[in-house]
């Protein structure tokens, strides 16, 4: 009763959020590069300040005992670029796909069918010995998955908290430092940071309740989603699942109340961009493991290697097909 009635409410609850915030980390990446406004990337920043040191200090309390990713490199470097060029087509994040179909943007449905079929396919499906070849070589310390604290050999009380002192500190300086924002549309960037990192550190807390060693998840019960709708497969139902099932319920309530939920269906070519690129993006999060939200809030949340690596790669995947965007529609005005 636990995992359905508090994952449905934790989802609706972060679908209402993500709704109201627009938070959706392929505008905050992108941002890095190609913005001048970095509201959504101070928002992720924001969420991380409050999760890095929640996670590490519920561990310390013997509350948590949270899961690391594996530092697969090879399916982490071409998983998380893939996720990356994925996204830009598709036109968002897996939780940005997840939030905006809620709303009624069929496009965005149309990515999050990709999604799906790309998650189930690398992850147990026909394409699953893909994903087993990439995440062959691994790299660990001493046998346990790598981390910035057994790497540095801060694994000590003492040694964590100056770690993730020194992380908290300089993300704190960078955001007291942010200009004030000057274009807000629903919440803005410190109310959106403050709601989603709250709600990823409940998800962790839910999750210790009924043993399991995870917070959010999107690609793992993405992939269970449609093999419970496929084959009849409930394996993988769970918390996350709930959790997942309840964000585009709570973005529709959120977009319902502003007046902002309505069908909206872009051109067939649009419409296949964004399809396609769910297509590439779940494949990719399935490959990797993660997603922006596994990998880039609750993997980094545990300072995780692998997970900073697969965030990396996350980006560099959205700059480089948003660069090559700009360059095709630069080519499209200057053609005669």
């Amino acid at each position: 009763m636990i995992e359905i009635g508090g994952g449905l409410l934790l989802g609706v609850v972060l679908g209402w959020a993500l709704q109201r915030g627009g938070f959706c980390m392929n505008s905050a990446f992108r941002s890095i590069v190609f913005e001048k406004d970095k509201s959504l990337l101070r928002a992720w920043f924001l969420v991380l300040v409050i999760n890095i040191p929640g996670v590490t200090l519920l561990q310390d309390l013997g509350v948590l005992y949270p899961q690391t990713a594996p530092l697969f490199w090879p399916a982490l470097i071409v998983g998380g670029l893939m996720f990356g060029v994925g996204m830009v087509l598709a036109g968002g994040c897996a939780s940005g796909t997840y939030y905006r179909a809620g709303r009624g943007m069929l496009g965005s449905w149309g990515a999050l069918v990709g999604f799906l079929i790309g998650t189930a396919a690398l992850d147990g499906g026909a394409l699953a010995p893909v994903q087993r070849v990439l995440r062959g070589p691994v790299l660990d310390v001493q046998g346990r998955e790598a981390t910035l604290f057994n790497v540095t050999g801060l694994e000590s009380i003492a040694g964590r908290w100056i770690i993730v002192g020194l992380i908290v500190a300089a993300l704190t300086v960078y955001l007291v430092r942010a200009p004030k924002q000057k274009f807000v549309i629903g919440w803005g960037w410190k109310r959106t940071g403050l709601t989603v990192g709250i709600i990823a550190l409940a998800a962790w807390l839910l999750s210790a309740l009924v043993g399991r060693d995870f917070g959010l998840s999107f690609t793992q019960p993405s992939a269970a989603l449609i093999r419970l709708m496929v084959s009849g497969d409930g394996s993988g139902v769970g918390l996350p699942l709930y959790i997942l099932i309840g964000v585009p319920l709570g973005a529709y309530g959120s977009a319902w109340i502003q007046g902002e939920a309505q069908w909206r269906l872009p051109d067939a070519r649009t419409f296949a961009r964004q399809t396609g690129g769910g297509l590439v993006m779940g494949a990719g999060a399935a490959i990797a493991g993660g997603c922006n939200i596994g990998h880039g809030i609750t993997g980094i949340a545990t300072l995780g290697i692998g997970s900073i690596l697969g965030v990396f790669s996350i980006m560099a995947g959205c700059w480089i097909m948003t660069w090559l965007v700009i360059q095709g529609h630069k080519n499209e005005t200057i053609r005669p």
